[in-house]
């Protein structure tokens, strides 16, 4: 009988394509994988609480979320690691003192500024999935911060005032920053992780904890924050549209996420 591969994926840019939908010839691969008895993972850096209903309808086998910072696995939290409270505060002074759109992501979901949630679009997305009302949160006083924080987003100011790597170093010593995937490009936003926690660890310690070697998995991912995954795993892939770091750490290049690009990548590596 053959070893189940773990398989960990990206939603945004890997399975969800650029009109952020999933395509079917993904949503068929992810079915025959788990038919011939491989184990699959979503693998985000989006909020537990975030992910889109019909990713989760594929039915995966357990969820990786926050960066890394949270993960599932048979419906029981077997990772929760939350950022240091004065980590939270020294970011958020930042962000207000420049006036940068901000979310946190926590257990109960996404605590956002105002101005973030308009710039993400989030109101739409409430009239697309009415269940996922309760998972958003408006911050009604910048200077208090929540206190449970799995994971930081935000977007630079407008003006060009500051760049990431601003950020980066303004905040260094606090938090891990890194180049966003809300968007294509991800010039004009970021991520903030807890130091020493990404969706490498996360991807170790489910493996670990299932009892199967890195050697057996694989990673798919196409931005920054899955760059440490596709270094874990056994085997890491970067889709076509990924970022050039991205590129740089795979073992494979799949094809553009628009040209069903995840769906070649598990025929490929799961006949």
């Amino acid at each position: 009988m053959r070893k189940p591969t773990l398989v960990f994926i990206d939603i945004d840019g890997t399975l969800l394509d650029s009109r952020h939908r999933i395509p079917e010839s993904a949503r068929k691969e992810c079915l025959r994988a788990q038919q011939a008895g491989h184990k699959l993972f979503i693998c985000s850096g989006r909020a537990a609480l975030d992910i889109d209903p019909p990713v989760l309808e594929l039915g995966f086998d357990g969820i990786v979320s926050d960066g890394g910072a949270c993960a599932e696995l048979d419906g029981k939290t077997i990772i929760d690691e939350h950022m240091p409270e004065e980590s939270i505060h020294a970011a958020t002074a930042f962000f207000n003192a420049h006036s940068m759109p901000y979310a946190w992501h926590c257990p109960d979901g996404m605590h956002a500024t105002i101005p973030f949630l308009n710039r993400i679009g989030v109101w739409k997305k409430m009239l697309q999935y009415p269940r996922m009302r309760g998972s958003w949160h408006t911050i009604a006083d910048p200077d208090e911060p929540p206190t449970v924080v799995r994971k930081g987003t935000f977007y630079i100011p407008d003006d060009g005032s500051l760049t990431i790597e601003d950020v980066q170093h303004a905040l260094a010593g606090y938090a891990t920053i890194i180049h966003g995937s809300i968007h294509a490009s991800s010039d004009d936003n970021g991520e903030i992780l807890i130091p020493g926690v990404n969706k490498g660890t996360a991807l170790t310690a489910i493996a670990q904890r299932l009892g199967v070697p890195l050697s057996d998995t694989v990673a798919i991912g196409d931005s920054e924050n899955d760059l440490e995954m596709i270094q874990a795993a056994g085997i890491g892939v970067a889709m076509g549209n990924g970022t050039a770091p991205a590129k740089s750490a795979a073992n494979m290049i799949a094809p553009h996420v628009d040209n069903n690009g995840l769906a070649a990548a598990l025929h490929r590596l799961l006949p």
